[in-house]
């Protein structure tokens, strides 16, 4: 705990970092919630149809259906800028820079240690951050990652719009014999290597801002699809509490699998914002010790009891601000939880008050003659 509230940038951080934990959470339970509402309603109002043929009846409904990709009216999907064309659904183009990274630790000093070192990275590393310079990454990619998406895609007799199949998986990759193929006119600096495209003059020697640029692309196959029939495609279904819901997945599920995985998926995303938000509130907390922590290690043996008591008041009161941040958002929809998770807390701060103290010794009465 020590070393992460020094990381937390002291007061200043701790605030941030509390502020931005409780509006995580908060935000989360809302989501989870409008999600899971809208995932109920769906349950209680799919239907599953047969995607030969459109029903009339079935218009403004939420269905589900199942069929094959159906690219023989569509054009083949291509990134123009390299002129890679491939005959599928979606055509993904990754695109990844060498970078410097800085890897930072605190020591009992106080003082901070950075290595550094190169990586391929497909996110831009913001240099200016670093503690020591010299080691300095482009401001910006040359190319970004891009998506291509097919037109005239079908299934069975439904059109698929582009907002749909841009959920669809890849499944395949353009390998060095398909691009060799493909890649016929060098554009720039950038040639074939193996399988991918890049800029690097010499590959066993990659410079800092050199590109690498790999495929990926969606063949056809058997889907499954959720969504509201809207004439003869599909449209997103809108809970009352305002999420949507709107799939397509790679192989042949029922409505009620593809609403039951949206509630596991759910779940899932519920429990890492919860975790990752008050992992934020507590590191917060522990910051705003930082400074009586630095004045404490100024005697080893105080710095050391210090340093465990803020955090374990920090981990205490960390976790029972985000168990009220909870219960509060929870309490217009799950009040018996709340209530619950209110009673934790309480629990919490009276074992924080009432943690058990050093008996004093007992005073021995002189004895009567």
């Amino acid at each position: 705990m020590k070393n992460n509230s020094k990381k937390g940038g002291g007061l200043i951080g701790g605030l941030i970092l509390i502020a931005v934990g409780v509006m995580l959470l908060f935000w989360n339970e809302g989501r989870t919630v409008s999600m899971q509402s809208a995932i109920n309603e769906g349950l209680k109002n799919y239907k599953d149809v047969s995607s030969e043929q459109i029903d009339p009846k079935n218009e403004g409904k939420l269905i589900a259906t199942t069929g094959k990709l159906d690219l023989s009216n569509s054009a083949p999907v291509k990134d123009s800028t390299f002129g890679i064309t491939v005959k599928g659904a979606k055509l993904v183009r990754e695109v990844v820079m060498y970078q410097w990274i800085e890897e930072c630790t605190t020591d009992d000093n106080d003082q901070r240690h950075c290595t550094y070192s190169k990586d391929w990275k497909g996110d831009l590393v913001d240099s200016s951050e670093f503690t020591n310079g010299g080691h300095n990454n482009p401001e910006s990619f040359q190319y970004e990652d891009e998506d291509f998406i097919a037109t005239n895609v079908k299934v069975g007799a439904f059109d698929l719009p582009e907002r749909l199949l841009d959920k669809l998986s890849c499944n395949e990759e353009l390998n060095n014999e398909k691009l060799s193929q493909m890649y016929t006119t060098q554009v720039g600096e950038y040639k074939l290597v193996g399988d991918h495209l890049t800029n690097t003059k010499v590959e066993t020697d990659p410079q800092i801002g050199d590109i690498r640029i790999f495929y990926r692309y969606a063949t056809d196959g058997e889907v499954s699809l959720l969504g509201v029939q809207k004439g003869t495609t599909l449209t997103a279904f809108t809970g009352k509490k305002g999420s949507s819901i709107y799939e397509l997945k790679r192989g042949s599920y029922t409505g009620k699998e593809i609403l039951n995985s949206l509630t596991k998926q759910n779940s899932r995303v519920k429990w890492i914002f919860r975790i990752v938000g008050t992992l934020a509130v507590i590191i917060g907390i522990g910051s705003l010790f930082a400074p009586l922590e630095l004045l404490a290690n100024k005697v080893p043996v105080l710095g050391k009891i210090v340093s465990a008591g803020t955090g374990a008041v920090s981990f205490v009161l960390g976790l029972s601000i985000s168990l009220l941040v909870i219960a509060i958002a929870w309490f217009r929809y799950r009040p018996v939880l709340s209530i619950t998770l209110l009673a934790i807390i309480i629990a919490l701060l009276v074992f924080l008050k009432l943690k058990p103290k050093k008996e004093k010794p007992k005073e021995n009465k002189p004895q009567e003659n």
